[in-house]
């Protein structure tokens, strides 16, 4: 078999230093974009249970502290229709507005919370304690008032 040395680069790159330094900057920004997203869908999530308990009107008194959170199995948050009242309290959404519309709320919600996931485990986990597992996937007890109090820049 003959040998067959390359006469030419089969293509450019940009220098090292370039290199380094772009690929420096892109993990930063992915980092804060990670940090910024999970803040955001924390303080989403909390909005969903005000939204679901005070009918939209955001004037409007409403009782969730905490809310139960599940891991599904490609690791991503679902809020189970589960909460806690500022009194200590447990009840679920459907026993305040009604298992039909609790189901679609739940849905609703968990469009959003489904982004706390392994990418914002930093953002989500301080927030969090830890529940019984829910059919064998870990559970946790979501503090929505320190939810809400995140910024969201």
């Amino acid at each position: 078999m003959t040998d067959h040395t390359p006469t030419t680069r089969a293509y450019q790159l940009p220098d090292s230093a370039a290199l380094s330094v772009a690929s420096g900057q892109a993990l930063e920004a992915s980092e804060k974009a990670l940090d910024r997203l999970g803040r955001v869908m924390a303080v989403v999530t909390a909005a969903g249970f005000r939204d679901v308990l005070a009918d939209y009107d955001h004037d409007a008194p409403f009782d969730a502290a905490h809310a139960e959170l599940s891991e599904g199995a490609g690791g991503d948050l679902s809020v189970t229709g589960r909460y806690w009242t500022v009194a200590g309290e447990e009840r679920t959404l459907a026993d305040a507005i009604g298992k039909f519309d609790a189901d679609h709320a739940v849905f609703g919600i968990n469009e959003w919370t489904n982004y706390l996931d392994a990418s914002t485990w930093d953002v989500w986990h301080p927030l969090v304690t830890d529940l019984p597992d829910i059919d064998g996937r870990p559970a946790y007890r979501l503090d929505l008032v320190k939810a809400a109090a995140l910024p969201l820049d």
